[in-house]
């Protein structure tokens, strides 16, 4: 179902600036859908201690 917005008060500029937003975000989305919406695999650091098993507060900071 499409909307209207008013963009009665906007000045000329500020309208096309709507205009082109509207354009990229269109157009973003056509290339979601032709692409396949591929997630984001997000690879978080390590830090090779070398620990194995668990640690408590007081191994981890005495060291301080």
């Amino acid at each position: 179902m499409p909307k209207t917005l008013d963009l009665n008060d906007l000045s000329e500029e500020d309208a096309k600036f709507v205009e082109t937003l509207v354009s990229y975000l269109k157009e973003r989305l056509r290339i979601k859908k032709a692409t396949g919406e591929r997630k984001e695999v997000i690879k978080f650091a390590s830090w090779p201690l070398g620990v194995k098993g668990k640690l408590t507060r007081e191994e981890i900071y005495d060291h301080l």
